[in-house]
C-alpha cells in the first residue's frame, strides 16, 4: 500500500486505529516510521511530512481542529481571527501540552473532500499565540476525521464564537458553497440557544461567498432592496443588484494576477455600462475593513443612478 496516497486521502494525520483498518499492521507502521515516511505525533497518532504545524499542534495537546479552524479547511467562510481552534471533547481529561516547538509544513492542508475551487484563504496561526479550546462533544462522528470535526460540529461551535455577522456569512457561505444543505444547516441551528438570532432564509442559498454575505445583509439593514447572483442575458452573472439600477462584484482575497482575468473583470464592467448600469467593485478587504467608504459609494452611485432613470423613465432592472 502506498501510504503517501493513503495519508493524502485522510487528510495527512492519522490514528493508529485508522491506519490498522486501512490494513497496514503494527510491524508495517513501526517500519514506515523507522524509514520516516510516517512521524509519529503522540502515542496512537501518525502523521506524513505533509501534515502542517496546526494539525500536529491539535493533535499534539490531545484535541483536533475545531470551530472556524475546521470551516477554513472546508473551504467556507470562517471569519477574521486567524487563531487556531481546538476542540476537545467535553469527557477529556485534561488538555495535553506540546513539549517543545511544533515542525510541520508551511502548506496548510484543506480536508480531503475540499473542492478544488473552495482551496483557499487558509493562514496558519502564530506559533506563540495560545489557541481557542472549545470543550465540546462530536455531532456527526460519521462525517468527523481523526483529526478535524464534522462541518456541522464546527458550524456549531463557530455559530457560538464568531459575532453575529460573520456567524451568518459562515452559515450562507456553508450552503451557497454546497457543504452542508438548508435543512442540515437547519438543524444544528435549532439546536443551538435561541440568542443566536442566525437564519437560513431566501438569501442563504444565494449568497456563495461570505464577503458577498456582509455586502448584502449590511445594505439589507440600511433598507436597500438587493438581488444576489443577478444575470445579465447572454452577458453572464454578476454578484447582485442594488435598487434594479447598479450592478455589483466582490471580489476575494486573491489579486487577480491572470491576463485573462484581468480582461475578463474589464469586459464585465463595459457589459454593464453598455447596459446603462454602473458597476460598484469592492474587495472583500474593503468590505471587511472599510466599510464606511464602500456604503458611501453604494449611496452616491445608487442615488445618481435613482436619479438618472428618473430623467429618462426607465424602469428598474430585475
Amino acid at each position: 500500500m502506498d501510504i503517501r496516497f493513503l495519508l493524502s486521502r485522510l487528510g495527512e494525520v492519522a490514528q493508529l486505529s485508522t491506519l490498522r483498518r486501512a490494513g497496514l499492521s503494527d510491524a508495517e507502521i513501526r517500519e514506515l516510521v523507522r524509514a520516516r515516511h510516517l512521524i509519529r505525533l503522540r502515542r496512537g497518532w501518525y502523521c506524513s511530512s505533509a501534515a502542517d504545524r496546526d494539525q500536529r499542534r491539535a493533535v499534539t495537546v490531545h484535541g483536533v481542529v475545531g470551530c472556524s479552524s475546521a470551516l477554513a479547511r472546508l473551504g467556507v467562510w470562517s471569519g477574521v481571527d486567524r487563531a487556531l481552534h481546538i476542540h476537545v471533547p467535553r469527557n477529556a481529561a485534561r488538555l495535553g501540552t506540546a513539549v517543545g516547538p511544533l515542525e510541520g509544513s508551511d502548506i496548510p492542508v484543506f480536508h480531503p473532500l475540499t473542492p478544488d475551487r473552495l482551496r483557499r484563504g487558509i493562514r496558519p496561526s502564530a506559533p506563540a499565540s495560545a489557541p481557542r479550546v472549545h470543550w465540546a462533544e462530536e455531532r456527526d462522528r460519521a462525517a468527523a476525521l481523526d483529526w478535524i470535526v464534522s462541518p456541522s460540529t464546527a458550524l456549531a461551535e463557530a455559530s457560538r464564537c464568531l459575532d453575529p455577522l460573520h456567524a451568518q456569512a459562515a452559515v450562507d457561505s456553508m450552503i451557497g458553497e454546497r457543504v452542508m444543505t438548508a435543512a442540515s444547516v437547519r438543524r444544528v441551528l435549532a439546536s443551538l440557544p435561541s440568542t443566536h438570532g442566525l437564519v437560513v432564509d431566501e438569501l442563504s442559498g444565494r449568497i456563495e461567498s461570505g464577503a458577498e454575505s456582509i455586502f448584502v445583509r449590511r445594505l439589507q439593514a440600511a433598507g436597500y432592496q438587493v438581488e444576489p447572483q443577478f444575470r445579465l442575458p447572454g452577458h453572464g452573472r454578476y454578484d447582485g443588484l442594488i435598487e434594479g439600477c447598479v450592478l455589483f462584484d466582490i471580489d476575494g482575497w486573491a489579486f487577480h494576477s491572470e491576463r485573462e482575468q484581468f480582461a475578463a473583470d474589464r469586459d464585465r464592467t463595459l457589459v454593464a455600462q453598455a447596459f446603462g448600469m454602473p458597476l460598484i467593485r469592492a474587495t472583500a478587504t474593503q468590505v471587511l475593513d472599510d466599510w464606511p467608504t464602500v456604503r458611501a459609494a453604494v449611496d452616491r452611485v445608487v442615488g445618481d443612478a435613482r436619479m438618472l432613470r428618473g430623467v429618462r423613465r426607465l424602469p428598474a432592472a430585475g
